[in-house]
């Protein structure tokens, strides 16, 4: 199955096949039926203005875990993306993956593992401009993850032709700059490939090999057993991540915190917080670039999934804001055009969860620590509010910017 993709692999279109079949077996009804009952209990009253979206995010959310336990066997691992909205591609309509909180600007991918396991991950940098990523080993508590250990692509080697390896055990690194070491209750890895330019960007290339495999393949019983446990102790983790933010009141943004602290990445800085915003509002925003090479912003619905990004501004990354005049960063968040470049569109969903990321932060330098303020105004007072050298967009700007978007976001799924 040729592609100048590298995520449109034999191994994705079989785990995804594999993850379909899991989600028709008679038991996943039961299971489904559960997930449902759990959320509703806790979300039915708070997100009565988003009931709409309800029914996609469980169907988001099963094929999720669907595709965590079709790509489980840490005796014969595979690297698939999930984390995407609803796509089709080879062929055939996929499901959304989407939770917690995903983002916009990320490739996310899964590397089962297990301790005692030795593993080589090989890797090729598809691009001129490689993106940044991290590969975070996590632990198997689903109820509360665990990152036991991390590596960031800044800190690594690679070959003159872009190309890596990356040993995975249970011994030290003992200087090696490519290695992970696991601990017991190792589950699996998280990639997290992070662009800008979803134009010229693309994945790396992954393939994993276990080395001493020391069972045969697991049985799809086994799967499905995995499936139903994740998916059912995972709605207590999911449920609290996308309520985090409510430790503010309406239109208050948290100050940036490592995310590491409630199973993130640890060397990831965040601010959360909750917007209720009618058409008459905006919300100012400003932030700075804290020496952080990867930074976006993004809004969420009630249920923590990323809003119609492929064809509106709802998420806005490093490469795709610009900077004021004095170097820091302003942000509009409205119904409304305000015709400021920096606009995070909230899609007309009155109540949207925003969030902002720092991330690969430079080495070796003294960086000033992230820091975030928002003001609520009306709408109609914009012009006198905004700071002075703010940049601004015309209609035919806007309409780049999104043209932009779509061809970057189609690029994602291209399987010929």
């Amino acid at each position: 199955m040729p592609s100048q993709n590298p995520l449109a692999t034999s191994a994705q279109h079989m785990v995804e096949d594999r993850a379909l079949a899991l989600l028709r077996r008679p038991e996943m009804e039961r299971i489904r039926s559960i997930v449902t009952l759990l959320w509703n209990n806790a979300t039915a009253w708070p997100s009565r203005d988003q009931r709409d979206r309800f029914a996609p995010m469980i169907d988001e959310y099963m094929f999720h875990h669907a595709m965590r336990a079709a790509n489980g066997d840490a005796n014969h691992p595979q690297a698939t993306r999930f984390m995407a909205p609803p796509h089709r591609w080879f062929d055939r309509d996929v499901p959304g993956s989407r939770w917690a909180g995903d983002s916009p600007d990320f490739i996310y991918r899964t590397i089962p593992i297990a301790h005692g396991g030795r593993y080589e991950i090989h890797g090729l940098q598809s691009c001129k401009l490689a993106p940044t990523v991290n590969y975070s080993l996590m632990d198997n508590n689903s109820a509360a993850p665990v990152t036991q250990a991390i590596l960031d692509s800044l800190d690594m080697h690679f070959a003159g032709d872009g190309s890596f390896v990356i040993t995975v055990d249970d011994t030290p690194a003992e200087g090696r700059k490519n290695h992970i070491q696991t601990k017991p209750g190792a589950d699996f890895i998280m990639v997290r490939d992070a662009f800008g330019d979803w134009l010229n960007q693309s994945a790396n290339a992954l393939s994993v090999t276990r080395l001493n495999p020391d069972a045969g393949p697991k049985s799809d019983e086994d799967m499905a057993g995995h499936l139903a446990k994740i998916a059912v102790d995972g709605v207590y983790y999911s449920f609290y991540i996308t309520h985090s933010g409510n430790g503010t009141g309406p239109n208050e943004l948290r100050q940036p915190m490592s995310a590491g602290a409630f199973g993130g990445m640890p060397t990831q800085w965040g601010s959360k917080g909750n917007l209720a915003l009618d058409e008459d509002q905006a919300l100012i925003v400003r932030s700075n670039a804290a020496g952080a090479a990867f930074r976006n912003l993004v809004l969420t619905d009630a249920f923590h999934i990323s809003i119609d990004y492929w064809r509106r501004t709802s998420s806005l990354n490093m490469d795709q804001m610009v900077a004021d005049e004095d170097g820091d960063f302003t942000f509009v968040v409205s119904q409304r055009d305000p015709g400021i470049h920096n606009w995070l569109d909230n899609c007309g969903v009155h109540r949207t969860q925003f969030g902002q990321r720092w991330q690969a932060f430079a080495r070796g330098a003294e960086n000033p620590e992230p820091w975030i303020t928002a003001r609520l105004v009306k709408f109609a007072d914009l012009e006198r509010e905004l700071p002075k050298g703010v940049k601004r967009i015309d209609a035919i700007g806007r309409h780049e910017q999104i043209t932009a978007r779509e061809a970057g976001y189609r690029r994602r799924f291209e399987d010929k």
